[in-house]
């Protein structure tokens, strides 16, 4: 099983431009947990699962648009690449490093 559990910086490449979040997660068994730190504050994770090196969580924004991201994540060490999807919008892509 990937080690995911700690604080990443993600940055989200979309079409209107990039956006970051700090995120804090655990796991428990295949269970992810945690918190995402953007622009307009703390969103909580939903629906976080982890398995082998893959991660996927869903995270629902407010603002500017409401909005739900649903996160594919590959962990390599120290490093996640992976996905974002936002309903009929194409996918995308997402990078982040362990800051902690």
């Amino acid at each position: 099983m990937a080690d995911i559990d700690g604080t990443w910086a993600l940055e989200v490449a979309t079409l209107a431009g990039s956006r970051r979040f700090d995120l804090t997660v655990t796991t428990e068994g295949t269970t992810l947990t945690g918190t995402a730190v953007g622009s307009t504050g703390p969103v909580p994770l939903r629906h976080g699962t982890a398995v082998g090196d893959t991660a996927e969580f869903v995270l629902d924004l407010a603002a500017p648009l409401p909005m739900s991201l649903v996160f594919e994540l590959r962990v390599i060490g120290d490093r996640v690449t992976g996905t974002a999807q936002s309903g009929p919008f194409p996918p995308s892509s997402v990078l982040g490093t362990r800051t902690g």
